[in-house]
């Protein structure tokens, strides 16, 4: 685990990017006025792991508000989510390259995405009965805010390029901790009820919750004309 020794009261994000062994990404953040700090980052092997690590980096003083995780949060019946059509509208109105290959459908995904990010969810809830968790999406995230497009892939942003959201990071931050980092500005989002952003999970017809924690998706759709998508 790297750490940075930033240690006041404040609120604290939390973010996890789920993947397999060794892959499963961190992050704990604290809000300085309008945007986040990063406090510690790190790799875990699973929910388990990932969880405990991030809750003993967080400091004493540190209320825990919010969580954003890079996995599908809730289901849907049919496979695949209004929601996720609704990104890849988006993506493709900004002419990123695969929008079907960043959003997938969740029946394509791998159970380390799936499942990880339901338990991290289930684990958050009883911790931190009044935490707000939102579903995150790192490198769509990243087309919707602008920083990636048709010549920057998301795989060659750091973290230095979302300045307007995270203090300066002097830290080697591989890509598994930079989309955690993605996941606690997510929640921030949520929290702060960004303008621009909007909660997807309200437009998802009939969605099945696992562990039947509370959950929000939100992304900054509303900076993006014409995304109306209708469903079938």
């Amino acid at each position: 685990m790297r750490e940075v020794r930033i240690l006041y009261d404040m609120e604290i994000y939390l973010g996890f990017d789920p993947g397999g062994e060794k892959q499963f990404g961190w992050a704990v953040c604290s809000r300085t006025k309008e945007k986040l700090a990063v406090l510690a980052i790190g790799e875990a092997n699973r929910a388990e792991g990932a969880f405990a690590k991030a809750i003993s980096a967080i400091p004493n003083e540190g209320t825990v508000v919010g969580a954003g995780i890079d996995a599908p949060l809730f289901w849907s019946e049919s496979g695949d989510r209004n929601v996720d059509k609704l990104i890849r509208r988006a993506l493709q109105q900004l002419g990123a390259p695969s929008p079907g290959g960043t959003v997938q459908n969740i029946n394509s995904l791998r159970g380390a995405c799936l499942i990880q990010g339901a338990i991290i969810a289930k684990l958050l809830q009883k911790q931190f009965p009044a935490i707000t968790i939102t579903e995150s999406h790192p490198k769509a995230l990243l087309y919707l805010l602008g920083i990636a497009n048709t010549k920057v892939h998301p795989s060659k942003i750091s973290v230095a390029e979302f300045s307007e959201w995270v203090d300066d990071v002097n830290l080697s931050i591989n890509d598994n901790e930079r989309d955690a980092i993605l996941g606690s500005i997510t929640a921030f989002a949520q929290k702060l009820n960004v303008k621009g952003w909007i909660n997807l999970f309200e437009k998802e017809r009939n969605p099945i919750i696992p562990f039947n924690y509370s959950v929000g998706y939100w992304m900054p759709l509303d900076l993006i004309t014409a995304v109306a998508c209708e469903f079938t």
